[in-house]
């Protein structure tokens, strides 16, 4: 995120005329791990820093390095929680706050930090996943059955016509759940989910992409049996790179391989670390599907009722 001067000028004096500098210190070393102020400014270590010096200091520093928003995030929180038991007040906060909300960015309580209101804008990252750092993600694949078939018999101008109609369901279902299409092969593709309840999101998802399929080949599909896919839900670790290597990655590896064993047409089926998570009423909508010995995979599918 592209931090205006304003902006930084008015996070600077918040923090100033907050926080006395070792305590500003203390904050900035929740968001560095480490950081020296003195180095940082160029100040012998025996001469005292002025207040506004140091905060400037802080705030250019968390927006050189991509960390303005968990900056502001920390200041939300620490000015609810209060920190090594005192309260503090930062003026111009909420006019902090209502910059980053005009930006395209929303504050979530439940990720306790600020993330992309997918209503006016969407990143790969949400805007906030860093390079190099893991994350616990849940991942929904998408896999065409009968790929070579279907272009041999229709060609290859036409399915690509109809999978860019999947792609444009598969996008509009995982988008409205705060999903991201991370890779496409042309007959399929990746959705990555992660903050709050991503198993819950990515499987209400899977359930409403064979949902939405199975009207478009009611209505629309000129395909005389009609385009059919499996899904699959599964999670785990993945470590964030913005040139897209993440999609080699062993959780991800995993979803497909998990897709080519055992998934089955027209069926969403969510793995043995997804489905505890998953509420009730939903997670009663699945059949167990024994998978080994000691593995139990779930699945959902849309079928017409006699």
């Amino acid at each position: 995120m592209r931090v205006k001067a304003r902006v930084r000028t008015l996070a600077g004096r918040a923090l100033a005329e907050s926080m006395e500098v070792k305590t500003m210190v203390h904050l900035a070393r929740r968001l560095f791990g480490s950081y020296d102020l003195h180095e940082r400014t160029g100040f012998p270590a025996s001469v005292p820093i002025p207040n506004r010096t140091a905060a400037k200091q802080i705030v250019e520093d968390v927006a050189a390095t991509g960390l303005f928003l968990d900056f502001v995030a920390t200041l939300i929180e620490v000015e609810r929680l209060g920190m090594e038991g005192r309260k503090y007040r930062f003026p111009r906060l909420q006019a902090i706050v209502n910059e980053i909300l005009e930006t395209g960015y929303r504050y979530d309580a439940d990720v306790r930090g600020f993330v992309e209101d997918s209503e006016i804008r969407t990143t790969r990252n949400w805007g906030v996943l860093k390079e190099g750092e893991t994350y616990i993600m849940a991942f929904l694949a998408v896999d065409v059955v009968g790929n070579s078939r279907l272009v041999r018999e229709y060609g290859q101008a036409k399915m690509s016509d109809l999978y860019d109609s999947l792609r444009g369901i598969i996008t509009e279902v995982a988008e409205h759940r705060n999903g991201r299409l991370w890779g496409w092969e042309g007959d399929g593709g990746i959705v990555a989910f992660t903050f709050e309840e991503q198993n819950q999101r990515a499987t209400l998802a899977g359930m409403e992409i064979l949902n939405e399929l199975f009207v478009y080949n009611l209505i629309e599909c000129p395909l005389e049996h009609g385009l059919h896919a499996r899904v699959t839900v599964h999670n785990g670790p993945c470590e964030y790179r913005t040139n897209g290597s993440e999609l080699k990655a062993d959780t991800v590896k995993r979803v497909w391989e998990i897709d080519s064993r055992h998934g089955m047409t027209d069926t969403l089926l969510v793995t043995d670390s997804v489905f505890p998570s998953l509420e009730r009423v939903l997670a009663d909508r699945f059949k167990a599907l024994d998978v080994a010995d000691d593995q139990t995979f779930y699945t959902y599918s849309v079928r017409f009722v006699d």
